[in-house]
């Protein structure tokens, strides 16, 4: 009985999996291929927030955007501060740049040293003469900040920042003066010769002041252009010019070196001495050619004689 048993359990096992590999066959036979799956579409990713290049916004002081930056991307601080004033090259760009790199609170003293570093980046770009530019302009309305810039020069102890800060003192205190503002042109000059400033600040400030200050003198000690050879003189009476010719009937002419004779009447001479004045006219044609060889005056023979 037993083993009666045990064979109908297994001839029932096999035909249960029997009926399994049948299902397992036609199932493989009637389904049909799928057409492969579409690519996924990757969601785009705002460049900004990969690269970690923020954006200052609208209503941001430069130095909380900067301190911003300093929290996401410490090392690029400092040519971020070059990009703000290349991007807004302003006189406010410059006070708020100024006075991040000039701060004593040592809260901001990480800020403050990378900023103070952007200076000669600017310095040898191509934003360095709009630099001296509004610096200009910020001392100019601003006179506070004289020392401070000056300070900064000091602080920040590159050649190039110098030089570029030179060029500023030297248009403002040019434009000083032009505006007649004597003190606040006294005061730049007396900051540029202060101890510790930088000499490349001093020398660019001198050889710019100099350059400014050539145009107008340079026109008003100009000489007075000379008279034409040839030409009239200052009179008719005088006849003063080289070669000129006196009026008819005059006392007596003048004439330059190598100039012609004086007028009916005078003598000229070689040499341009004054020809003594003559007392005798011409009433013919004949008496004016003797008169105009010999005159009553002290002179000596004309090389030349002009037409009356």
């Amino acid at each position: 009985m037993p083993r009666i048993h045990n064979g109908s359990m297994l001839v029932g096992a096999m035909f249960v999996a029997s009926i399994g590999v049948f299902s397992s066959v036609a199932n493989a036979q009637t389904v049909e291929a799928l057409p492969p799956a579409a690519p996924q579409q990757t969601q785009a990713v705002d460049s900004t927030a990969t690269t970690g290049a923020l954006v200052k916004a609208a209503d941001e002081s430069t130095a909380a955007f900067l301190t911003r930056v300093n929290a996401t991307n410490p090392d690029s601080v400092s040519i971020t501060a070059a990009e703000l004033f290349k991007q807004s090259p302003t006189q406010a760009i410059v006070k708020d740049l100024v006075t991040i790199a000039s701060s004593t609170d040592a809260a901001a003293a990480e800020v403050t040293g990378k900023v103070t570093s952007g200076f000669p980046i600017i310095a040898v770009s191509t934003s360095a003469v709009q630099f001296s530019e509004q610096l200009s302009a910020l001392i100019l309305s601003d006179s506070g900040q004289l020392p401070t810039v000056v300070a900064l020069a000091q602080k920040v102890g590159n050649k190039d920042f110098s030089e570029v800060v030179g060029e500023g003192l030297a248009l403002a205190h040019a434009t000083a003066m032009r505006n007649g503002n004597t003190i606040l042109a006294a005061a730049i000059q007396l900051q540029t010769k202060g101890p510790g400033v930088p000499s490349d600040l001093l020398i660019a400030f001198s050889e710019n002041i100099q350059g400014t200050a050539a145009g107008p003198a340079a026109a008003a000690a100009a000489p007075a252009a000379a008279s034409p050879i040839g030409g009239a003189g200052s009179s008719p009476a005088s006849a003063d010019s080289i070669g000129g010719s006196g009026t008819a009937g005059t006392d007596g002419g003048t004439a330059q070196a190598g100039g012609g004779s004086a007028p009916v009447g005078g003598g000229g001479s070689v040499g341009g001495t004054t020809g003594g004045g003559g007392t005798s006219t011409s009433t013919t044609t004949n008496n004016f050619i003797i008169n105009n060889f010999f005159s009553t005056g002290s002179t000596t023979t004309p090389i030349s004689t002009s037409p009356v």
